[in-house]
Parts: C-alpha cells; structure tokens; sequence
C-alpha cells in the first residue's frame, strides 16, 4: 500500500513544486486570475514534458501591455495548445523531447507555421541546438512574410548543409536585404536556398571557405656592389 502512494504523492509534490515556481515568477505581474490560469497550464504542460516559459513570459507581455485579463487568457491557452502541436511535430520528425526545440517550435508555429513544418525541419537530421536555431529562424522569416514553402525550404538546406548557427541567425537579414532591392519575400527566400543548395552540391565560390593565400616571400636584397 505504501509503494502504491509513492507515485502519487511525487506528483504531487512535482505539480506543488511547479505551482510555486510559477507564482513566484508572476507575484505582483499580472492579476491574480492570469496567475492562476498560468499555474493550471504549466502544470499541466510541465506534466507532459513541454516547456512553461512561453506561458509566463505571454502572461507578463500581455499584462504589461496592459491587455485585458479574457484576452490574455485567449492567449494563453493558444500558446498551450502550440506547445502541444509543436512537441507532436517534433516527435513525428524523430527529435526526443527538448524543451528549447518544443519553445522554438511554438514561437515558429505561432508565427504562422504548422506542425507538418516544424516535422519538415526535424526530418532534416539536425541536432537539437542547431534545429533549435532554425525553428526560431523559420518562425521570423515567416514574421516578415514568406510563405511556408519558401521560408522551411531555405531553412532545410541550410541545416542539411550543417551550417552554424552564426549563417541560420544571418537569413532573415538577407532576405530583407533582397526584398531591399525589389523581389518579394518569397523570391528572396527561394533564391538564397538555390545559392546555398548550389553551393552544397560544388562548395564555396572562389575565395570562400579557403582562406588567404599566404603572403609572397619579400623580394632578395639586391647584392651588394663589389668594391672598386
């Protein structure tokens, strides 16, 4: 009988644990009836292994704001549900769970994104931290308007092509920088991923990726002149 309320009472214990994070993490931030919603979905989310900061940092945003509390709430449980989608996503892509990705995964998503998205990311082989990178770089290139085809196909080959996290953080700028010069968000996105499928398939343009030659030897000191 005492084996048997073991596991109850853990959970409990865990749930107590995360009510209380969470409270104290709102004290004084938002009204009590968002803090108690925030509490009822992070336990929640907490007990299925999904990340609880997205809740806490849209019930702060939204209050700050000065939104009112129904709509906040709205909210709130529209990032639970993305939460949700976006761990199933990453699971249907073979991604373990990790809170970072599934976080990523509902910013993406919540920027216009869908589940079979983020699942079209995870299937590129990517590790956790360089997917995590390129979900939150998916979800802002579709923050400036390209669509869903065009934003998950650059962002694919740049994550099959293993590149750091320093060249994923550079593409929303880039395409901004096309869309500078009159091509429309999708045409930008589509051109930068041929650039960089190109450039997988036959490597870096002359110049790039080999570094510098190194310096000509200086010329020999001219002999000295024979004496008279």
């Amino acid at each position: 009988m005492i084996a048997l309320l073991a596991i109850p009472l853990t959970v409990l214990s865990m749930q107590q644990a995360a009510d209380s994070a969470i409270a104290q993490r709102l004290a004084g931030r938002v009204p009590p009836q968002i803090a108690s919603l925030v509490e009822d979905l992070g336990t929640a989310a907490a007990a299925h292994g999904l990340p609880i900061d997205p809740l806490i940092q849209k019930a702060i945003e939204g209050s700050a704001k000065g939104v009112p509390p129904d709509r906040v709430a709205t909210a709130l449980r529209v990032v639970a549900m993305h939460l949700d989608t976006a761990a199933t996503a990453l699971r249907d892509g073979g991604l373990p769970s990790d809170t970072l990705a599934i976080a990523a995964g509902e910013f993406a998503i919540s920027a216009g994104l869908s589940g079979s998205d983020i699942t079209a990311l995870a299937r590129t082989g990517a590790n956790a931290a360089a997917l995590t990178v390129g979900l939150r770089v998916a979800g802002t290139l579709a923050a400036l308007g390209v669509p869903p085809a065009e934003d998950i196909g650059l962002v694919s080959v740049e994550l099959r092509a293993g590149e750091p996290a320093s060249t994923l953080l550079l593409l929303p700028a880039n395409v901004q920088a096309e869309m500078a010069k009159g091509a429309t968000a999708a045409q930008a996105a589509a051109g930068l991923a041929r650039a960089a499928a190109a450039q997988a398939r036959h490597g870096p343009p002359p110049g790039r990726g080999q570094g510098h030659p190194p310096p000509p030897h200086p010329p020999h000191p001219p002999a000295p002149a024979p004496h008279p």
